[in-house]
């Protein structure tokens, strides 16, 4: 213990520094904020104001903080601006905190919250979270204390408020602290004090650095917890924040005492008592009064060690009673609502039975709903099968279709390959056995090899055309390269090929298309057209008939017309000419042959060239078949 001469010199120092204490509870701020409430309207600025000057006095004057915050509220409720009346119920709300108050801080802070909430307005909604945060760690529930911290601090991490975060660190482990949990409370100790230190705050370092002392108090280091409480001091006076100097002093007032130095207990606790009635915390005094009883007693003070003692219980009886009217206030209100809940109730008795009536009506009316949704449901479904049979028909009906399509084309090239292929071959074949035995003479041979040659070139024809058309039905018509068709080269080109078998006939081809015609068509598919077209007007023209071929313009499309004077056809034989299924051949008037592939293919090619293809004739009259064609925009 440390001698009287001491105690002396230590005195003076104290009795400085508890002055000094005092000379900060001045808020020159506030009061500078306070002259100018005074000059401005009251509207939403004068709550903001008004709100400001209760946080800067919340840690320092606890009643006057509240004083601002109540007027605050008011007008904030008389302009329905809700974010001030959020703000100022949060200040109320802590103001009754740091009072002692609970219950009212309590209520307070979840009116501020629900508003804040409501609202989504997040800097005023993370104090709302501190505040039911502080007042559970109040009431010794820890874990719900530290949630509520954890939210707090979320939001601030949000907005990139620094200072949020250390303070809500600082909560947390103090929080973790008070529940015992060791572990938690230096690590976010720790955490806080690095945080806060980096900001240069000295009320959130003197916060964190007395949570550090409260930790290494409870495990029995003393004098570690000493340096931490002087700190935790120092940084309280430069933040001049009286609520931390008051709870620094009556701490290092309980470590002195731990450590057997009464005096130096007395001088701290001393301290400690002034300025907690400067912030008017009873639960504070109660305390530390009851320390200072002890201490008093040690070195012998019985009788300030006896007013201590009366000082502390007169605080906690008024403490009793302000509690107990609370309480009593609780109940008065709870008999008010079982009140209301009885007439609730007994009106609610009384419309039973018109209610009743109604839900009976309903039930009726949804039972018949149900029966006739039912009944909906099953026609809906029963249509809906048969939808289902009628699409699944369509599709068989069209499978069927493609197979006898398919069926037909294969019956058309079987009998192609049996008839039309095997009769010249199996001639060539008689001819070459002919000639093995040399058995010919020259004038037969002649005859032989005039008829050989026309069922050659039939041959050829019929392949060329055979195999094109077998790989449309396979492939399509792909490919369609469309350029500009010089019309009248290709109709002469053909006429010359075809010369020779005219001639046969003594047939005339005339070509009286114009060098100028231009049709935009593929010239490969445009060339086996026509050619095509010419064989089949020769082979049913009869000997000295001619074919005439002619080129007209309509709108935008080039119709090519192939004119002959040959035996004509009936309408019924004009509908089969281009259905793979009905399609026919005929010989030629000079029994010529054919395998009636040639008109496929230009109706075919035709299409694929986004043209048409139409026929007119009449028995004995002669036919036109009329090919029509994109005409060429370079013409």
């Amino acid at each position: 213990m440390p001698s009287f001469p001491m105690m002396r010199k230590l005195l003076p120092v104290l009795f400085l520094s508890f002055l000094c204490g005092i000379i900060n509870a001045q808020t020159p701020k506030a009061d500078s904020l306070i002259r100018i409430s005074k000059t401005i309207g009251k509207d939403s600025n004068y709550v903001s104001l008004l709100n400001q000057i209760a946080e800067e006095l919340s840690d320092k004057d606890a009643d006057r903080s509240l004083d601002f915050a109540t007027k605050a509220k008011e007008q904030a409720a008389k302009i329905k601006d809700l974010r001030g009346l959020g703000n100022a119920l949060n200040n109320m709300g802590w103001a009754y905190y740091r009072k002692g108050d609970y219950s009212k801080g309590f209520d307070y802070a979840l009116q501020a919250l629900h508003i804040n909430d409501s609202l989504q307005y997040l800097p005023q909604l993370a104090i709302s979270y501190r505040n039911v945060g502080a007042i559970y760690n109040s009431q010794a529930k820890y874990r719900e204390s530290m949630d509520y911290f954890h939210k707090e601090m979320n939001i601030h991490a949000q907005l990139n408020n620094s200072l949020g975060v250390g303070r809500s660190l600082n909560n947390i482990a103090f929080s973790a602290h008070r529940g015992k949990i060791k572990d938690s409370a230096l690590i976010f100790g720790h955490t806080a004090l690095e945080h806060n230190s980096k900001l240069g705050d000295q009320y959130l370092i003197a916060f964190s650095l007395r949570t550090l002392g409260d930790v290494y108090f409870d495990e029995g280091s003393v004098d570690r917890s000493i340096d931490y409480f002087l700190a935790s001091l120092t940084a309280a006076r430069a933040a001049k924040s009286n609520f931390i100097i008051e709870t620094s002093l009556y701490r290092l007032g309980k470590a002195y005492q731990e450590k057997k130095q009464w005096k130096e207990s007395v001088a701290y606790l001393q301290e400690a008592i002034a300025v907690s009635k400067i912030l008017g915390a009873k639960g504070e005094q109660a305390t530390i009064q009851k320390l200072l009883a002890l201490s008093y007693a040690q070195i012998g003070d019985y009788k300030k060690a006896y007013e201590s003692q009366a000082v502390h219980i007169a605080l906690n009886d008024t403490l009793f009673e302000e509690r107990s009217r609370a309480r009593f206030a609780q109940m008065q209100v709870a008999f008010e609502t079982e009140k209301k809940q009885a007439e609730i109730n007994l009106l609610k008795k009384e419309d039973e039975a018109q209610n009743e009536k109604i839900r009976d009506q309903r039930l009726y009316t949804f039972l018949l709903l149900v029966v006739v949704g039912l009944v909906m449901a099953l026609w809906l479904v029963s249509w809906r099968r048969n939808q289902f049979k009628q699409v699944a028909n369509k599709q068989l009906r069209s499978q069927k279709a493609a197979l006898e399509e398919a069926s037909y084309q294969k019956d058309k090239i079987f009998s192609i390959l049996s008839h039309d292929l095997r009769m010249p071959i199996s001639s060539l074949s008689g001819v070459l056995q002919l000639l093995d035995k040399q058995s010919l003479s020259e004038e037969a041979f002649a005859k032989i090899k005039h008829a050989l040659g026309k069922q050659i070139t039939s041959l050829n024809t019929t392949l060329d055309n055979l195999l094109l058309w077998s790989r449309n039905q396979m492939e399509g018509v792909t490919d369609v390269q469309a350029s500009v068709c010089a019309l009248y080269d290709i109709i002469e080109n053909n006429r010359l090929l075809l010369t020779s078998a005219a001639n046969q006939k003594r047939i005339v081809i005339h070509n009286d298309v114009s060098v100028m015609a231009k049709a935009y068509a593929d010239v490969h598919h445009v060339d086996i057209i026509v050619r095509n077209l010419l064989l089949n007007a020769i082979k049913f023209t009869e000997e000295g008939g001619s074919i005439t071929v002619q080129c007209r313009e309509q709108d935008h499309e080039m119709i090519l017309d192939i004119i002959d004077t040959g035996i004509g056809m009936t309408d019924d034989q004009i509908g089969k000419l281009f259905k793979i299924n009905t399609h026919f051949t005929t010989s030629g008037t000079k029994n010529e042959k054919g395998a009636g592939l040639g008109l496929l293919l230009c109706k075919e090619f035709v299409e694929a060239n986004h043209g048409k293809l139409s026929v007119k004739s009449e028995p004995g009259n002669g036919s036109q078949f009329s090919v029509t064609l994109p005409k060429s925009k370079y013409v």
